[in-house]
């Protein structure tokens, strides 16, 4: 791409499965205030499939994956336990997934802007996000209590990317769940489906969905959409 392709252009990205993974130190804390509380643990391989809808509801995945019903204000407990736990360790072995900071250069260097839309809470993502060193990459970081409905509603996009000072009719979502994909569909975006990610993934048979298998891949999606 060169210098000005991408110039207008804003490219939203989800945070947890889509920049980073994030996994095991989410699979830790939620482990973690599970047994404070008394309960078994959630093995890792599950816990990838629990991440996309925030804290609340990958803990409500993980008492459903063992038969548990929990009365809302003990589900209210297990979460501060959850986020105590997780703000103290949230970067332990979280790391970006493998070409992204490459990729996230070429994307600036062609003129694009960058953002972040996640369903972690605002104090979280900004927190992980400093930790690997990577504010200074977007234009805004937009978490899930920092708008008025989170992601599946598309609003959630648009406040990311005119926060960023971009134009939400030339903006572009990146994310590795249905949850992503219903909101680039509801704010009216064109979606990036990373299929390394944690998923759900979208229905396989939707040719309006871009999918890429590695970072390596998103340049050309992203220059097929804007110059469709």
């Amino acid at each position: 791409m060169t210098s000005n392709t991408l110039c207008g252009w804003t490219i939203v990205f989800d945070l947890d499965g889509t920049l980073v993974d994030t996994a095991p130190d989410l699979h830790l804390a939620l482990n973690h205030c599970l047994r404070e509380a008394g309960h078994g643990e959630v093995p890792f391989d599950s816990v990838r499939h629990m991440i996309g809808q925030g804290a609340k509801a990958m803990i409500e995945k993980g008492l459903a994956f063992q038969n548990v019903e929990l009365e809302a204000d003990q589900i209210d407990a297990l979460w501060r336990s959850f986020l105590t736990y997780y703000e103290a360790n949230i970067c332990e072995q979280s790391t970006p997934f493998s070409g992204m900071n490459e990729t996230l250069d070429a994307l600036e260097q062609a003129g694009g802007r960058l953002a972040v839309c996640t369903n972690k809470t605002q104090a979280l993502a900004e927190t992980l996000i400093a930790a690997l060193q990577l504010t200074d990459r977007f234009g805004s970081i937009c978490g899930a209590d920092a708008v008025p409905h989170k992601k599946p509603s598309g609003d959630h996009i648009v406040q990311a990317v005119k926060r960023a000072g971009g134009d939400p009719h030339r903006a572009i979502m990146v994310g590795d769940s249905q949850t992503d994909e219903k909101a680039a569909r509801n704010a009216g975006l064109p979606f990036v489906f990373v299929t390394f990610g944690y998923g759900p993934q979208p229905d396989p048979r939707d040719e309006s969905i871009y999918r890429i298998s590695s970072y390596g891949q998103l340049e050309q999606a992203v220059l097929s959409i804007v110059t469709a």
